[in-house]
């Protein structure tokens, strides 16, 4: 699908993200603790509103979907999942994806999945990339949680967008995992400088950090040799 929607989104979509000024923040959407039992056009919607994106429910091949703009920078899918009633409602799972085409850089790719766990990205035989990201509700899930889910994965979209611009071809793997490292490092030197834990100012930075730290987490669990492991068992003839 090309370019479902290119209109600019009317609202303040990244206004909680850029407020760095503020040490507290709101809620991105009114009645944050409010429970959505199921994801439809209606519940997914009303919080793609409060964010200010623009969208339009769609349909193709018996799938129901929402092609949605933000910022009139990324256009995504959010794509209705594990249906249990009839005609593809009550679905309690969730799928966010953002197609990016072009000739993509494979190593960019693996090293953007390296680093960052909240989603993954791929690319598919056509050569374009993607970012995905699956939610469930099958006991519920908080408005609030949605709004802020969506709101990372967004944030997401555009580094992976950014990153697949700018990046060198090249079929060298050495270094891969610290490809996309700059941001961590920027605030490991504040830290450093400050002598203290750079706190972020919102609950996007706050996620995006502790995205920045799971990579680094994996490779100390897998360097120290005293954490628990799962043996692999090759099956030999």
């Amino acid at each position: 699908m090309k370019n479902p929607i290119r209109i600019a989104a009317t609202g303040t979509l990244f206004s909680i993200a850029t407020s760095l000024g503020a040490l507290a923040q709101p809620a991105p959407v009114a009645n944050p603790t409010d429970v959505i039992a199921s994801f439809d056009a209606q519940t997914v919607g009303s919080v793609l509103n409060e964010l200010g994106a623009v969208w339009q429910a769609q349909e193709a091949n018996g799938q129901n979907y929402i092609a949605a703009n933000a910022g009139g920078e990324i256009n995504f899918l959010l794509v209705p999942a594990a249906c249990k009633g009839a005609n593809n409602t009550q679905c309690v799972g969730l799928s966010m994806v953002a197609i990016f085409e072009g000739d993509a850089n494979p190593q960019t790719v693996t090293a953007f999945n390296y680093r960052y766990a909240f989603a993954s990205a791929g690319l598919d035989p056509s050569g374009s990339a993607y970012i995905k990201r699956y939610e469930i509700s099958d006991y519920g899930m908080a408005r609030g949680n949605l709004a802020t889910s969506m709101l990372v994965f967004i944030e997401q979209a555009k580094m992976l967008h950014s990153e697949l611009s700018t990046a060198r071809r090249t079929v060298a793997f050495e270094g891969q995992s610290d490809d996309l490292s700059a941001r961590a490092l920027n605030r490991d030197g504040l830290s450093d400088i400050y002598g203290a834990k750079i706190h972020a100012a919102n609950p996007i930075d706050a996620h995006q950090n502790g995205l920045d730290d799971t990579a680094r987490q994996v490779e100390f669990f897998i360097e120290n040799k005293s954490a628990p492991r799962n043996k692999i068992k090759n099956l030999r003839k």
